[in-house]
Protein backbone atom coordinates (compact mmCIF):
# COMPACT_ATOMS: atom_id res chain seq x y z
CA UNK A 1 0.00 0.00 0.00
CA UNK A 2 1.29 3.45 -1.10
CA UNK A 3 0.89 6.05 1.50
CA UNK A 4 -1.55 8.10 0.68
CA UNK A 5 -4.11 4.84 -0.88
CA UNK A 6 -7.08 3.83 0.89
CA UNK A 7 -7.34 1.14 3.26
CA UNK A 8 -8.69 -1.87 2.16
CA UNK A 9 -11.91 -3.56 3.91
CA UNK A 10 -9.89 -6.53 4.81
CA UNK A 11 -7.56 -3.41 6.83
CA UNK A 12 -10.73 -1.70 8.03
CA UNK A 13 -11.63 -4.86 9.57
CA UNK A 14 -8.84 -4.95 11.01
CA UNK A 15 -9.01 -1.87 12.49
CA UNK A 16 -12.69 -2.66 13.81
CA UNK A 17 -12.36 -6.32 14.95
CA UNK A 18 -9.08 -4.64 17.65
CA UNK A 19 -11.47 -2.46 18.91
CA UNK A 20 -13.67 -5.21 20.32
CA UNK A 21 -11.16 -7.17 21.62
CA UNK A 22 -11.44 -7.53 25.49
CA UNK A 23 -8.66 -5.10 27.25
CA UNK A 24 -7.10 -3.55 24.08
CA UNK A 25 -7.37 -0.08 25.41
CA UNK A 26 -5.16 -0.88 28.34
CA UNK A 27 -1.75 1.02 27.59
CA UNK A 28 -3.70 3.27 25.53
CA UNK A 29 -3.24 7.14 25.49
CA UNK A 30 -6.16 9.10 26.21
CA UNK A 31 -6.04 12.06 24.25
CA UNK A 32 -5.42 15.61 25.09
CA UNK A 33 -8.08 17.45 23.88
CA UNK A 34 -11.39 16.30 21.64
CA UNK A 35 -14.25 17.95 20.22
CA UNK A 36 -17.49 17.18 21.57
CA UNK A 37 -20.63 18.90 20.31
CA UNK A 38 -18.28 21.94 18.96
CA UNK A 39 -16.47 22.26 22.18
CA UNK A 40 -12.77 21.37 22.92
CA UNK A 41 -12.37 19.33 25.48
CA UNK A 42 -8.85 18.71 27.44
CA UNK A 43 -9.88 15.27 27.96
CA UNK A 44 -6.42 14.14 29.41
CA UNK A 45 -6.27 16.59 32.03
CA UNK A 46 -10.51 16.13 32.69
CA UNK A 47 -10.27 12.66 33.43
CA UNK A 48 -6.80 12.86 35.57
CA UNK A 49 -8.70 15.67 37.71
CA UNK A 50 -11.62 13.29 37.99
CA UNK A 51 -9.61 10.19 38.92
CA UNK A 52 -7.55 12.43 41.63
CA UNK A 53 -10.08 14.71 43.07
CA UNK A 54 -10.72 13.66 46.96
CA UNK A 55 -14.22 13.00 46.50
CA UNK A 56 -16.65 13.00 44.24
CA UNK A 57 -19.84 13.89 45.54
CA UNK A 58 -23.49 13.11 44.11
CA UNK A 59 -23.83 15.71 41.86
CA UNK A 60 -19.98 14.63 40.23
CA UNK A 61 -21.54 11.50 39.91
CA UNK A 62 -24.57 12.39 37.98
CA UNK A 63 -22.01 14.70 36.00
CA UNK A 64 -19.33 11.58 35.07
CA UNK A 65 -22.83 9.77 33.90
CA UNK A 66 -23.57 12.61 31.40
CA UNK A 67 -19.70 12.51 30.26
CA UNK A 68 -20.01 8.67 29.87
CA UNK A 69 -22.61 9.56 27.38
CA UNK A 70 -20.93 12.15 25.49
CA UNK A 71 -17.90 10.15 25.62
CA UNK A 72 -19.64 6.98 23.83
CA UNK A 73 -20.61 9.05 21.36
CA UNK A 74 -17.46 9.99 20.48
CA UNK A 75 -16.15 6.83 19.93
CA UNK A 76 -19.07 5.47 17.93
CA UNK A 77 -18.44 8.71 15.89
CA UNK A 78 -14.94 7.48 15.43
CA UNK A 79 -15.78 3.87 15.14
CA UNK A 80 -18.36 4.88 12.11
CA UNK A 81 -15.34 7.10 10.34
CA UNK A 82 -13.16 4.26 10.85
CA UNK A 83 -15.74 2.13 9.38
CA UNK A 84 -17.04 3.77 6.73
CA UNK A 85 -15.03 6.57 5.53
CA UNK A 86 -12.39 7.32 2.79
CA UNK A 87 -9.12 6.57 4.88
CA UNK A 88 -5.45 6.40 4.20
CA UNK A 89 -3.73 4.39 6.79
CA UNK A 90 -1.82 6.84 8.65
CA UNK A 91 -5.57 8.36 8.94
CA UNK A 92 -7.18 5.18 10.16
CA UNK A 93 -4.71 4.47 12.79
CA UNK A 94 -4.78 7.91 14.03
CA UNK A 95 -8.59 7.39 14.30
CA UNK A 96 -8.20 3.99 16.09
CA UNK A 97 -5.86 5.65 18.55
CA UNK A 98 -8.21 8.11 19.13
CA UNK A 99 -11.04 5.61 19.49
CA UNK A 100 -8.90 3.48 22.14
CA UNK A 101 -7.80 6.53 23.73
CA UNK A 102 -11.50 7.49 24.12
CA UNK A 103 -12.71 3.99 25.45
CA UNK A 104 -9.85 3.87 28.35
CA UNK A 105 -10.87 7.20 29.29
CA UNK A 106 -14.42 5.89 29.64
CA UNK A 107 -12.90 2.48 31.55
CA UNK A 108 -11.15 4.69 33.79
CA UNK A 109 -14.58 6.88 34.27
CA UNK A 110 -16.77 3.85 34.35
CA UNK A 111 -15.28 2.47 37.70
CA UNK A 112 -15.89 5.62 39.84
CA UNK A 113 -19.50 5.55 39.09
CA UNK A 114 -19.79 1.67 40.69
CA UNK A 115 -19.83 2.62 44.59
CA UNK A 116 -18.03 -1.04 45.99
CA UNK A 117 -15.12 -0.42 42.89
CA UNK A 118 -14.88 3.53 43.99
CA UNK A 119 -14.37 2.44 47.89
CA UNK A 120 -11.48 0.24 46.70
CA UNK A 121 -10.18 3.24 44.60
CA UNK A 122 -10.41 5.74 47.05
CA UNK A 123 -9.00 3.40 49.99
CA UNK A 124 -6.01 2.44 48.26
CA UNK A 125 -4.52 5.26 46.44
CA UNK A 126 -2.42 8.30 47.05
CA UNK A 127 -5.11 11.06 47.76
CA UNK A 128 -4.19 14.13 46.27
CA UNK A 129 -5.85 16.57 48.88
CA UNK A 130 -5.01 20.20 46.66
CA UNK A 131 -6.50 18.71 43.09
CA UNK A 132 -6.79 21.88 40.41
CA UNK A 133 -10.04 20.77 39.01
CA UNK A 134 -10.64 23.85 36.84
CA UNK A 135 -11.41 21.71 33.30
CA UNK A 136 -13.88 19.32 35.27
CA UNK A 137 -15.58 21.97 36.75
CA UNK A 138 -15.50 23.91 33.57
CA UNK A 139 -16.98 21.22 32.08
CA UNK A 140 -19.57 20.18 34.33
CA UNK A 141 -20.86 23.74 34.06
CA UNK A 142 -21.33 23.23 30.63
CA UNK A 143 -23.14 19.72 31.27
CA UNK A 144 -24.74 21.58 33.61
CA UNK A 145 -26.20 24.56 31.35
CA UNK A 146 -26.80 21.78 28.56
CA UNK A 147 -24.36 23.03 26.23
CA UNK A 148 -23.07 19.47 26.37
Amino acid sequence: MTENEEISDQERQIFLKRLHKCLFWVGEQIPNKICIKGKEVNLHEVIWEIVNKPKLDKEDLKNIDHFLELLRDKEKEYEECLEHEHLNCDEAKELFDRAAGVMRAIMDLRELTISSKRKVIFKNRHICNDVNTDEWDALTEDINKNQL
